[in-house]
């Protein structure tokens, strides 16, 4: 349907309420969606949950390599209504958001903001997932197996910048956990290739017809996440990492060798800066990152909190750091990077590094700003940046359209509870 008519379900305002959360969902002019006010059991776990930018580093020599920061097109403007059947399943319910742009003959678009129209680029729907929460199967005879199906609100978001279209999904689950993860989808950007006028091109790209070159790209998307938890705003970052080292006075069985163990190392940052309170994540050194309140204690003498986890592969950056496209987006740099917050440090690139992203402005929105002033981050109101993505090595089959692909994280709760409280456990102790 080309109009609201073929959508049943129009929400007046974006007020959400699902089992047990609660919450403000809308779509935001330049930097696309965002929850507000995300509550759990009526208690504020986030302030704001929010799409920031999506960032694309083409390859390519002085005059061939480019990058986007879609939010400066628009992650919402240049977008259309969501088709039911296809975008949102039977019974969502459609969220309308304010658009000013018009798509013109030929693909060009016209900014009219005294002509403002509504249209609808966020579903909210109930959604049964292909896995359980908990499952266990009691060794007993006959066996018995028992398990809760999982069940989420899904808050779907697709912003379409010129080739590529961004479907986000924002998944708020029984037990508490919100899983964030955005799927790149469209038709690939492609460069001419003749092996004898730009045989280089081979160096950046996959040549996927005779004539037809492909370059490698990056996707990296920027969330903000805004913890109050529990509603406080007084938080704190804590790491617990993963290590491996000699047990004191303790061998290995008949040898002079020492014993080793994993063990846990548990650290609050207490500044922000660069390679303070930044982070990339690596699979040689395990590391839960948790935004918790360190006065509000469980019996076992956990701090409440959530924990920030990475739900699939993400790359960073690949280029260096005084790379200019990397001096205009530094939000690449990082999976992760908490700063303390403040009103006008409210999104973590500016709309203008798209035009002169070489050319520096004062007090610009710039997330290496935010952390060159090193404040303090304990008991503090903090602010976490996060950032996944995934380079796009482009193959044969990404023609006529790519296969969708993406990248996502969770936020989980870390001792915010005193056990999973999606059920009681299946069995009495």
């Amino acid at each position: 349907p080309k109009d609201p008519a073929g959508r049943q379900n129009l929400e007046t305002n974006g007020g959400v309420a699902w089992g047990p959360w609660n919450f403000t969902v809308t779509q935001r002019p330049s930097t696309g969606a965002a929850l507000l006010d995300v509550r759990f059991r009526g208690e504020r776990v986030l302030y704001e949950l929010a799409l920031q930018d999506a960032f694309a580093a083409y390859s390519g020599n002085e005059k061939t390599q480019f990058f986007y920061s879609d939010a400066a097109w628009s992650l919402s403007q240049l977008s259309a209504s969501l088709e039911p059947g296809v975008d949102c399943p039977e019974g969502a319910h459609y969220v309308p958001v304010t658009n000013w742009f018009h798509i013109l003959p030929g693909g060009t678009a016209v900014a009219d903001p005294t002509n403002p129209r509504e249209f609808y680029p966020v579903c909210v729907f109930e959604w049964t997932e292909d896995h359980t929460i908990w499952r266990h199967m009691q060794n007993s005879n006959p066996p018995d197996v028992r398990g809760l199906v999982r069940k989420t609100v899904v808050v779907r978001s697709i912003a379409t910048v010129g080739n590529y279209d961004y479907i986000t999904d924002i998944k708020l689950r029984e037990d508490g956990e919100i899983e964030l993860k955005t799927r790149f989808a469209g038709f690939i950007e492609a460069r001419h290739f003749d092996p004898k006028g730009n045989p280089e091109e081979m160096n950046f790209s996959t040549i996927i017809r005779p004539d037809l070159a492909g370059p490698v790209h990056s996707h990296l998307v920027n969330w903000k996440a805004d913890f109050d938890i529990a509603g406080v705003r007084s938080n704190a970052f804590q790491t617990i990492k993963v290590k491996a080292g000699p047990l004191k006075n303790s061998n290995f069985a008949g040898t002079q060798e020492p014993m080793i163990s994993k063990y846990l190392e548990r650290e609050y940052v207490e500044r922000e800066g660069i390679g303070k309170s930044t982070f990339v994540a690596a699979p040689q050194h395990p590391t839960v990152w948790s935004v918790v309140d360190r006065h509000a204690t469980s019996a076992a003498g956990n701090p409440r909190g959530y924990a920030i986890a990475l739900a699939s592969w993400s790359n960073t950056q690949v280029l260096p750091d005084d790379h200019p496209f990397t001096r205009a987006v530094p939000l690449t740099k990082y999976h992760l990077a908490i700063t303390k917050h403040h009103d006008d440090e409210y999104r973590s690139t500016s709309p203008y590094v798209q035009y002169d992203g070489a050319e520096t402005v004062k007090n610009t929105q710039d997330l290496d700003r935010f952390l060159s002033d090193g404040e303090a981050i304990i008991d503090e109101d903090i602010v976490a940046w996060i950032g996944v993505g995934r380079e796009h090595i482009v193959r044969q089959e990404d023609l006529p359209l790519v296969s969708n692909f993406g990248a996502g994280f969770s936020l989980v709760p870390w001792n915010f509870f005193t056990q999973n409280v999606a059920a009681s456990p299946p069995w009495e102790a």
